[in-house]
């Protein structure tokens, strides 16, 4: 059994499709939306289904059914019915919520659990999960992670500045559209907690106080 992570899948959003300049825009739409990604163009059903269908496709090859699969957020557009449909599209069995900004309360029956934001502990590491990025997080100072999306992958370049700080956008955006793995994680974060740690050792040394989150 295996843990994998993913964030802002937004099935069946057209909208978040045209924004974020997913690559499932027909010739058309790439070019009515280049400069202008809010453009009032209303992006086909047939590119709502290449999306959804891409992205789905990504986590059945690799996600097994008796694996766990936390979604961090803006699971789709729409209620109840909209959540079903893509949840029973998903094979895994034991798929999780951390609620999203775009996530409506009645779709919680869908998913094995849901949470706000918490820590889980996955194959002995502590990981804290969030919706949103966060600057601390419970247990930041004792080599927690934290894992997050809704920034579609604009905060790379600063999370590629302080590699010292143990975080990762696990959002679709930041990760080819497909889901995280632990293991990946885990050969993502180890050059982090080398810096983390040398990081910690100065701070306790009172070297340096502005470091590391607390």
């Amino acid at each position: 059994m295996q843990f994998w992570f993913t964030a802002d899948t937004h099935f069946g959003h057209g909208n978040i499709i045209k924004y974020c300049q997913r690559p499932f825009m027909s010739r058309e739409e790439k070019n009515a939306t280049r400069n202008d990604s809010r453009a009032k163009l209303r992006l086909s059903d047939e590119t709502v289904k290449r999306h959804d269908d891409a992205i789905l496709d990504a986590i059945n090859s690799r996600v097994a059914p008796d694996d766990t699969l936390w979604i961090l957020g803006d699971f789709c557009w729409g209620g109840f019915a909209e959540a079903r449909h893509y949840r029973d599209r998903i094979r895994c069995e034991n798929v999780f919520l951390v609620w999203g900004n775009h996530d409506r309360g009645d779709i919680a029956p869908v998913f094995s659990d849901t949470i706000e934001q918490g820590m889980i502990r996955a194959e002995g590491q502590e990981i804290w999960l969030n919706h949103y990025p966060m600057r601390s997080w419970n247990k930041a100072f004792h080599g927690s992670w934290h894992l997050y999306g809704h920034v579609h992958g604009r905060l790379q370049r600063e999370d590629d500045a302080n590699l010292a700080t143990l975080v990762k956008d696990v959002g679709v955006d930041a990760c080819e559209y497909r889901p995280i793995s632990l293991a990946e994680l885990r050969d993502y974060m180890a050059p982090r907690i080398d810096r983390f740690n040398r990081n910690k050792a100065a701070f306790v040394a009172g070297q340096d106080d502005t470091a590391i989150p607390m």
